[in-house]
């Protein structure tokens, strides 16, 4: 890739190449950046385990380097850190949130059936045909509960142990 063609280039990915390109021809590692990228070498995959601020995205920017085109993926923990990544990385290197390869590796099928509206708490007494429900407090008071409020509690646990519905 030609760097004074892509120089002129505003496309994310030229962008991206732009700052990976200055940061390769500036950057100086550490001994144990030098380890990783040894460890790198000898390894099918690899796991930086590190404090924050502690330089693991400059040194998977070394690995990016050292294996040239070889594609790859970084995986954070939040967006903010993955969009931050993706900035740095040479664009055959993807960045994104675990969370978002487990939902890319959800079928098609599932996924429409969690993208579901949640029903409202009255339809939802109607349609199962809940009628009002009487109950004893511990202070032995009869309360009536709502056919409203049943259904609205029946959504409640739905959402506490399937959130996305």
């Amino acid at each position: 890739m030609d760097h004074a063609k892509i120089r002129d280039s505003t496309s994310p990915g030229a962008i991206a190449h732009e700052v990976w390109y200055r940061v390769k021809r500036t950057f100086i590692p550490t001994g144990e950046q030098q380890a990783v990228l040894e460890a790198a070498r000898g390894a099918a995959d690899l796991k930086i385990k590190a404090f924050a601020g502690a330089g693991k995205t400059s040194t998977l920017q070394l690995v990016a380097e050292q294996f040239g085109q070889r594609r790859g993926t970084y995986l954070a923990f939040n967006r903010e850190i993955a969009a931050s990544a993706a900035r740095r990385l040479p664009p055959h290197v993807g960045a994104r949130t675990m969370h978002s390869m487990a939902w890319a590796s959800v079928s098609p099928s599932l996924r429409n059936r969690m993208s579901l509206q949640g029903e409202p708490p009255h339809e939802l007494a109607a349609r199962y045909g809940l009628g009002p429900l009487e109950v004893r407090t511990v202070m032995c008071k009869s309360v009536e509960i709502a056919p409203f409020e049943i259904g609205r509690m029946i959504a409640d646990g739905l959402d506490r142990f399937w959130p996305v519905r």
